[in-house]
């Protein structure tokens, strides 16, 4: 039976499934002390019998191999490096999970996998009355914020029936709890999710790198970034829905606030001073080539979102939804980001009030030689 993660951790943990979590790296490690924290009971393996014995510190029980581990836990975990790591763990290695795991058991990848091993070890382990979900990690990394969790989501995949049986496990690993779809969908997800986190970041790079060789201070270059529309919406993801999906990218109803015209002279302005400078810029040259396209096609005068209709062309497929808000962020998370916000504000009022107020004793004083 698995509880609700608003369960008090001074409850007996005899209810809570027994966990166990195969490489105690970064995420692993971190993780199962997370689990400790809220009261199950945690078996762990890895390779560096260091990383255990940190975990035993915290309550974990050691095993021996994968095999061993599989024969006292309901739920196992894997946080692995790479899919052939995941493969020899599971499948092939000496003394591999799939030798010890109990029918009944949920078998749970957190690695960012590929899905031809998600599919290849949900055929392998469903033989054995195991039920499998892929769930990668978008973990948090230096400068991203999480609200609670321990992370910023996770992209669950696979029977929805067995996706609801371990949900306030998961609840207690991120921020956000992703339901994607059949099992690999949740591994599709993120790495479509890092492959375009890998674009924004070159984008970046290659505007840093054109900033400093025009002489502008990188100081300056990070302010310009993130005090803009890119800094408040990354990639303008957030206004996706509204500009793009709904598609009022399509038609010149209203007349939009940023057109491709506008934005293409810009990006030109761009290449022109990276050109200048002989700086390669190949993701500015890419972008340009499309824009080109797009005003080659009469879409001048349309938003800038037209232009990724383009690639909806390549890919034989269109991005549309009837709602233009897709989802909104939870009651309680919402109003701590108010509550937050509203706390911000007033502090920040309360020092310009102090600061006004001085200064008006300061020239009070003077004014009447008082000092």
């Amino acid at each position: 039976m698995l509880l609700n993660n608003s369960t008090s951790q001074t409850e007996s943990p005899l209810n809570y499934p027994t966990l166990g979590i195969i490489g105690c790296g970064n995420i692993g490690k971190r993780q199962a002390a997370n689990f400790l924290a809220h009261g199950y009971s945690v078996y762990v393996y890895d390779i560096n019998p260091a990383r255990m014995a940190q975990l035993q510190s915290l309550g974990a029980h050691i095993t021996h191999s994968c095999a061993e581990l599989a024969t006292h836990c309901e739920v196992i975990f894997t946080a692995l490096p790479t899919p052939s790591d995941t493969i020899k763990a599971v499948l092939e290695g000496e003394q591999n999970l799939s030798q010890g795991l109990r029918s009944g058991s949920i078998y749970i990848d957190i690695t960012t996998n590929s899905p031809e091993t998600i599919h290849r070890l949900h055929q392998a382990i469903s033989p054995l009355g195991v039920e499998m979900l892929d769930v990668p990690f978008n973990d948090c990394s230096e400068g991203a914020t999480s609200e609670g969790g321990m992370g910023l989501a996770v992209l669950a995949s696979g029977s929805r029936a067995t996706f609801e049986r371990v949900e306030p496990l998961l609840q207690l690993m991120a921020d956000q709890v992703l339901y994607c779809g059949e099992i690999g969908s949740g591994t599709r997800c993120k790495l479509i999710h890092n492959a375009v986190n890998a674009v924004a970041v070159q984008a970046v790079s290659e505007g840093i790198t054109l900033g400093l060789a025009q002489g502008i201070s990188l100081e300056t270059i990070w302010d310009t970034l993130r005090f803009g529309s890119f800094g408040q919406n990354p990639g303008d993801i957030h206004g996706l829905p509204y500009y793009w999906f709904s598609r009022r990218c399509d038609h010149l109803s209203k007349p939009p606030a940023f057109t491709v015209k506008l934005l293409h002279k810009d990006l030109r302005i761009a290449l022109d001073m990276a050109i200048k400078n002989d700086i390669s810029v190949s993701h500015l040259n890419l972008t340009i080539k499309d824009y080109e396209e797009a005003e080659r096609r009469g879409w001048s005068p349309y938003a800038t979102t037209k232009v990724r209709c383009l690639q909806e062309e390549r890919a034989g497929v269109i991005a549309k939804v009837d709602q233009p808000i897709l989802s909104t962020p939870s009651p309680t998370k919402a109003s701590g980001t108010s509550k937050n916000r509203f706390s911000l504000y007033s502090v920040l009022m309360l020092v310009l009030v102090s600061n006004l107020f001085q200064l008006g004793l300061q020239w009070l004083f003077h004014s009447h030689n008082l000092f």
